[in-house]
């Protein structure tokens, strides 16, 4: 859906024009002369001449394969830039896939933390009835459940919004959000950034030579033939003649033009070195964060344990009286914190497998 590789694939018409130009046998259309020469406004003595020439441009030595190679060149580069393209594309869509599946995730571990505080709250309200517990557990419990209710709405509408931004980028709902595997590492000259890179490079060295060779107009060869008399009542005569135009070159005119070839052969080759330093540096970014992610994870995954077994011993102790409601629901919090952060760090290594596979230049 994405507008600038429409603009792309519509660029490809120019190359293969370009091209067609470069294969044709005349770089320019042949130009036909007609003349007519007469006294009539003079002595009137019959004098006529009619003259028609046919002009024919010629290619200069060279010019033609270099148009030629030039075209060839600008299409290997516009499909690579349609390569990067999408993989830019596809860079915003696994942001916005992940995005969408912590959004969906938080939403329901939320609504779970809902359940069970709902559940506290009808516990407590029975307890409080029966005289076990005081009012003030009752609005606790309430307040408790009042609060996450709000916390529910707000990540509901989080994940609307994340399906929003995915379905604007794709057409489609979100699906689920699948790790992606693991990928060997790809010769970094096969980078598709670094490919487009390098074919910008050919490119502009391309039109510099297509440029140094252009240095003047094109040759002309032209075929002429006259009919004539000098007064009436004589026979027309016929001639045939040939002409040759021969342009020359002007430093005043091509010198700004290989100047300007020159500077994007000279921005293609540090747009080249630069592509090669940021392939490097995102891969080794990526590969970093993935590492830390996979620590995280296992750190999450014990504090959330530790505090579930807390959170068991807490609720036996309050079934017995020994504490009170206010460091049960402090537990439960305790609790959902653990699973939210272990939650968000799953869904953080996923993105990060995917970041990783991204920087490698792998589609999705």
């Amino acid at each position: 859906l994405n507008p600038d590789i429409k603009h792309l694939e519509a660029r490809r018409h120019q190359s293969t024009a370009q091209r067609g130009a470069g294969e044709a046998l005349f770089p320019a259309a042949p130009v036909v002369t007609l003349r007519h020469v007469s006294d009539t406004l003079g002595k009137n003595a019959g004098r006529r001449e009619y003259e028609a020439e046919i002009g024919v441009p010629l290619w200069l030595p060279g010019q033609g394969t270099a148009t030629i190679k030039a075209a060839d060149t600008l299409s290997a580069r516009i499909d690579a830039d349609i390569v990067v393209r999408r993989l830019a594309i596809a860079s915003e869509v696994r942001t916005a896939l992940w995005s969408a599946a912590l959004a969906e995730r938080r939403t329901q571990l939320v609504r779970q933390r809902l359940k069970i505080a709902r559940q506290l709250e009808a516990d407590t309200a029975r307890t409080t009835q029966a005289g076990e517990t005081s009012e003030a557990d009752l609005q606790l419990a309430r307040a408790e459940a009042l609060a996450i209710a709000v916390d529910l709405r707000e990540e509901e509408l989080a994940l609307a919004d994340a399906k929003l931004t995915f379905r604007t980028l794709t057409g489609m709902t979100p699906p689920k959000a699948v790790p992606e595997p693991a990928i060997s590492e790809p010769p970094l000259d096969r980078h598709p950034l670094i490919v487009a890179a390098r074919l910008g490079v050919q490119t502009a060295q391309a039109q510099r030579k297509l440029v140094d060779i252009s240095s003047r107009d094109y040759p002309e060869v032209g075929l002429a033939t006259r009919r004539e008399r000098d007064v009436r009542g004589e026979s027309f005569g016929t001639i045939v003649g040939m002409s040759v135009r021969i342009p020359f070159s002007v430093d005043a005119v091509n010198g700004p033009k290989r100047a300007e070839a020159t500077i994007e052969v000279v921005k293609a080759e540090a747009e080249q070195s630069s592509a090669v330093r940021t392939v490097e540096s995102d891969i080794r970014q990526a590969r970093s964060s993935l590492q830390a992610a996979n620590d995280r994870l296992l750190i999450s995954r014990d504090r959330a344990a530790a505090q579930k077994a807390r959170l068991l011993h807490i609720e036996k102790a309050r079934k017995s009286g020994e504490i009170g409601l206010v460091e049960l629901v402090r537990a439960q919090a305790a609790v959902f914190e653990a699973d939210l952060a272990r939650t968000t760090i799953e869904i953080q290594l996923g993105a990060a497998r995917a970041r990783l596979n991204q920087t490698l230049g792998a589609a999705p």
